[in-house]
């Protein structure tokens, strides 16, 4: 087995499924990519600019131009840290809960094609081997 092809199969799957996100996705201002900023977000109280960064694996530049991009379309706000000014927090707001409902029943209809013939038992077994995988890629990170 060729394991480096296992890049490219990831790295092709996740190319198609946001080109397939960019054409259904009717939102405002939502795409691809500040489409999984915005999940992100939803799954947590608040979050830093730093922390979609990091837990995305994304570019600081293209997290700070779409986090603009959220805020302004009324996606998310931004709060100073009480203590900390140099910290921002970004939110999600009823509008931004309201498109994700959307954003999740996109993905659902794309993967559900996707893994349409393929036995749950084996789509755990890759969710949870990805998700290992994805740990351990993190050590990656800190040899900037």
């Amino acid at each position: 087995m060729d394991i480096v092809r296992i890049g490219k199969f990831i790295g092709a799957l996740h190319r198609r499924f946001q080109t397939a996100m960019n054409r259904e996705i009717t939102l405002p201002d939502i795409n691809g990519t500040n489409a999984n900023f915005l999940l992100f977000i939803s799954e947590h109280d608040r979050v830093t600019a730093k922390q979609i960064t990091t837990e995305l694996a994304i570019n600081k530049g293209l997290v700070s131009r779409e986090m603009t991009r959220l805020e302004k379309a009324g996606y998310t706000t931004r709060t100073p840290d009480d203590t900390d000014h140099r910290t921002t927090w970004v939110s999600i707001t009823p509008q931004g809960l309201a498109a994700c409902k959307t954003i999740r029943q996109v993905k659902q209809s794309l993967w559900d094609q996707v893994l349409e013939d393929t036995p749950d038992a084996d789509i755990e077994t890759v969710f949870t081997e990805l998700e290992a995988w994805s740990n351990r890629a993190k050590k990656f990170d800190q040899s900037k």
